[in-house]
């Protein structure tokens, strides 16, 4: 009796799915392209210059950082100063305080030293 039951429902649910072959019709559309093979190759070949694809096992696109305006020996400075100010944390992401302005401007004013005396030693 199961395998009469299990037959007929093989056999009707073939029946069912033999229908839906293309039900929205698409296979009697037309693709319309807009650009040319050799459009598209050479879009790709400016992606692939630009770093614009992602990498294999990354999702959506890598962004690029700017270049760094700042010296080296002028972040240091500023690092400095900035923990000699205590705005530095010890301890990974424990309570952050914000720089007053007087701060920023002395934190400014040692990176703008450094870069001096860059200059004068060259």
């Amino acid at each position: 009796m199961k395998r009469i039951i299990l037959a007929l429902a093989i056999l009707s649910s073939g029946v069912a799915l033999a229908n839906d072959v293309d039900p929205n019709g698409f296979e009697k559309e037309h693709f319309q392209f807009s650009k040319s093979r050799e459009e598209v190759k050479a879009d790709l070949k400016v992606a692939q210059a630009n770093g614009e694809l992602p990498r294999f096992g990354e999702l959506g696109v890598q962004f690029r950082d700017p270049p760094s305006t700042k010296s080296r020996a002028q972040v240091a400075a500023e690092t400095r100063e900035a923990g000699r100010l205590g705005l530095l944390s010890q301890y990974g992401e424990g309570p952050h305080r914000s720089a007053t302005p007087e701060e920023e401007r002395l934190i400014r004013l040692a990176g703008e030293r450094a870069v001096q005396q860059m200059q004068a030693n060259k």
